[in-house]
């Protein structure tokens, strides 16, 4: 039938990059290639396709389908198909054809319906709510561990779960010994991981982070459990501060330094190492890294830290070969860059000798 099949489907199948359709060549070839998944984990994993058919009978024994359309499922479809495409004529393929055989999904199939039903079930099975990447791993061990170190070290609840800390109430806050009445944001502390790292360039790509099991894993790895919380605390305030620095420092000349407004990750990340370099951090952590209130000596401390450090380190290498010619051409993409990060940090240790700290 090729693409005749999908006429009633909301879409064809799509990129074979897509999240899901990985995620399914992934299942595909643990199965049949490697042989070191079982074929019947498959059904489990899956939601199951839906079909409309004009009819649908049982004659001799066996079920006749006739004119069957697609109405959900056409990413699991044509991700089999290029599976099978991909690996044509392959030993490994060959050996593991019986386990291709025991794959199952549910199949709905509907029939002796009305056009309004159809439509209405097409939108229904293809209408569910987004699951982000990082809404997957809420319940990661990690993910806990962070919890508890939240709650036991500074009295703040983790939310790991979206939207879970708007749902509990005062009683369920109290029972979970929870003392603010502020959450720390799974999302958010990521960045504020990354910015620690200087990991600029995947600050603006969450989804890679949390697709990637590699960088899922370099960002929360068990070292950061034995971080000081308030450290932590004092660099993830920063992002609620983001706008004001850049204010501050477009005061000192607007034109002259109208690019900060599109380095805000990069600014996030330097004003990371600023905090984390600090000879006074000990008592910056006692002061400020114990709340997610933002403090007005917190906001002041972090003003200074912007216009005398981080407006001083972007700005100076922005004069420099290559960025220069960059920016005299409008492109300021550099400044999202680890490698710009770096030679920022380069000339803070010229200038004040900071050194690379991370949150780990």
């Amino acid at each position: 039938m090729k693409q005749r099949f999908f006429e009633r489907n909301i879409r064809a199948g799509l990129s074979e990059d897509e999240a899901p359709n990985r995620a399914i060549k992934k299942s595909l070839k643990e199965i049949a290639l490697d042989r070191v998944e079982s074929p019947s984990v498959f059904a489990f994993n899956h939601n199951g396709v839906t079909i409309f058919a004009e009819k649908f009978e049982r004659k001799d024994g066996i079920f006749q389908v006739t004119e069957p359309r697609l109405l959900n499922g056409a990413q699991t479809i044509t991700s089999f198909d290029t599976f099978l495409q991909l690996n044509k004529g392959s030993q490994r393929l060959e050996e593991g054809k019986d386990a291709l055989q025991d794959l199952w999904v549910l199949c709905k199939i509907i029939t002796n319906a009305t056009p309004r039903f159809v439509v209405t079930v097409t939108i229904n099975n293809n209408q569910q709510n987004p699951v982000k990447p990082w809404n997957l791993r809420a319940n990661d061990l990690i993910q806990l561990e962070f919890q508890d170190k939240f709650r036991d070290d500074l009295g703040i609840y983790y939310e790991r779960q979206e939207k879970m800390f708007e749902n509990l109430t005062d009683q369920d806050l109290e029972d979970l010994e929870i003392t603010q009445w502020k959450a720390i944001d799974l999302l958010r502390l990521t960045k504020t991981f990354l910015a620690s790292d200087g990991l600029v360039d995947r600050m603006s790509n969450m989804r890679l982070v949390f697709e990637n099991e590699s960088n899922y894993e370099q960002i929360f790895n068990k070292s950061r459990l034995s971080v000081d919380s308030r450290r932590i605390l004092l660099c993830y305030k920063v992002e609620r501060r983001l706008r004001k620095m850049v204010e501050a420092i477009m005061e000192k000349g607007e034109t002259k330094y109208a690019f900060i407004t599109r380095s805000r990750n990069l600014l996030w990340a330097i004003l990371c190492q600023a905090i984390l370099n600090d000879n006074e951090l000990e008592w910056y952590c006692e002061q400020y890294g114990q709340s997610l209130g933002i403090e007005a000596d917190y906001t002041n401390w972090l003003t200074q830290l912007a216009t005398t450090r981080a407006r001083l380190l972007i700005g100076n290498l922005i004069k420099e070969t290559p960025y220069a010619e960059h920016a005299r051409n409008d492109n300021y993409s550099f400044l999202r860059t680890q490698a710009f990060f770096r030679k920022c940090m380069d000339g803070a240790y010229e200038r004040w000798g900071w050194m690379m700290k991370r949150l780990k």
